[in-house]
């Protein structure tokens, strides 16, 4: 029998390769199917945590009112891509997650349901869809930008869970994470610029080009740590370990693309202002 690492490891090795192929020789009907699947499972996962474990006073008719308003959202977001127009949606989404560092900071413990609910629907009901809006985006620019987004948020959770677990003393955010240390959180950020670097050299772009490859990729190295502790916050709230088991080692769908939520309209945002397209 596999441990937990192992089975982490092993889904890790299986997943990449199915999503890069995808990415690369599907077209946009395909990824956007994946990436509806992908979101409803997600949401389905967040609000059974949010609506059916702690929350009592919350009836179980939200759980699929939230799903709902998550498909009308996506349609919005479809209108806003297809009229080139999502900057609308993306950008109130920016600067919500350069603000989550500076909420988490000051939360200590959520006291109440309204604390919890104002959290819940800051992030998730904006910050899904934009997802959806940003991956998409971003896809439509480039697959290849969409592989190097996904790459380096993964080798950043590899590189947090590994390092934090060899040499993490110092808790970062204790309160909401204990088992994720500042140590980890440094290590990503530093191994996700050496992957920037390295892939700089390997396409052979100039020094003015990679810098600022260098300066989207730390942005995204940073916010998506954040991603990953805002939906710790929520499990820590409802008792859960993991936001599902739908993969083996990792848990929940929620689990393997937290950061991602994240780090998608930093990436986006970031490329597109300085004119950062990878082909």
């Amino acid at each position: 029998m596999l441990n937990n690492l192992q089975k982490r490891v092993v889904t890790a090795i299986v997943l990449y390769p199915i999503i890069i192929f995808i990415i690369l020789y599907s077209n946009e009907i395909v990824i956007r199917l994946l990436l509806n699947i992908i979101i409803f499972i997600a949401s389905f996962e967040i609000s059974k945590m949010c609506f059916y474990q702690r929350l009592e006073k919350a009836s179980n008719s939200k759980h699929y009112y939230f799903i709902a308003s998550i498909f009308i959202l996506i349609f919005i977001s479809n209108i806003l891509i297809k009229n080139n127009i999502w900057q609308i949606l993306i950008i109130p989404s920016l600067v919500m997650w350069l603000l989550i560092p500076i909420y988490l900071t000051k939360l200590r413990e959520i006291k109440s349901i309204n604390d919890f609910n104002i959290f819940y629907f800051l992030i998730f009901l904006l910050s899904i869809s934009s997802f959806y809006c940003s991956l998409y985006t971003v896809y439509l620019f480039s697959p290849k930008a969409l592989i190097y987004l996904i790459t380096i948020v993964s080798i950043g959770d590899i590189t947090a869970f590994f390092v934090g677990k060899k040499y993490g003393k110092k808790p970062f955010f204790n309160s909401i994470s204990p088992n994720k240390t500042l140590e980890g959180f440094m290590g990503s950020v530093f191994v996700c610029l050496l992957g920037g670097i390295i892939f700089c050299l390997f396409e052979n772009y100039d020094l003015f080009f990679t810098l600022k490859i260098l300066i989207v990729t730390f942005f995204v190295a940073v916010i998506s740590a954040f991603g990953d502790l805002s939906i710790s916050l929520i499990k820590r709230h409802s008792g859960k370990k993991d936001t599902g088991n739908i993969l083996p080692g990792h848990g929940g769908i929620l689990d393997r693309v937290d950061s991602l939520i994240s780090a998608s309209p930093i990436f986006l945002i970031f490329s597109y202002f300085l004119s950062v397209i990878i082909k």
